[in-house]
């Protein structure tokens, strides 16, 4: 068995956390059989976690992380029990994506068009510290990008 921070069938491998920023994939944990496949066992328990616009790959991983733990609790007594579900993600649709497919979105083409979104989803996606950031070149030099996001909690 294996805990994924991600809701499958979305997100299977790598960085799930960014790609539901990335690519507005639902977000969540699963529980779930290992098979041969990457993530693509049947599925025991799954929680969904949406993602705020305040989200950074960082935020969002760590609410998973507390997600994960707290669907173990609530699933262990079944699985303990060999009473575990089996629910089949066979021609399910979903994504995959391996590590390398985050260098391809980490460098900003400084060129290119972008939707206001679709940069901003990048640059908070790719936030987590300790790891590198997205980033530009200027003079031949890497320029890495974070971002801090915060609601305005005046207005509530």
């Amino acid at each position: 068995m294996n805990i994924h921070p991600a809701l499958l069938p979305y997100n299977r491998g790598s960085y799930p956390n960014v790609w539901s920023i990335v690519e507005r994939t639902p977000s969540g944990v699963t529980i779930h059989y290992i098979d041969e496949g990457i993530d693509t066992g049947d599925i025991i328990a799954q929680c969904t976690i949406p993602v705020e616009p305040v989200d950074t790959g960082e935020s969002l991983y760590r609410k998973l992380e507390r997600a994960m733990l707290d669907l173990f609790q609530q699933t262990w007594p079944l699985i303990r029990a060999g009473q575990a579900p089996r629910l089949s993600q066979i021609n399910a649709a979903g994504t995959t994506h391996r590590i390398r497919d985050a260098a391809q979105i980490d460098e900003i083409d400084l060129n290119r068009m972008y939707t206001a979104r679709e940069l901003l989803d990048i640059l908070r996606a790719r936030t987590f510290l300790p790891y590198p950031s997205a980033y530009f070149w200027h003079e031949g030099r890497k320029v890495y990008v974070r971002v801090q996001l915060e609601y305005d909690d005046s207005q509530a």
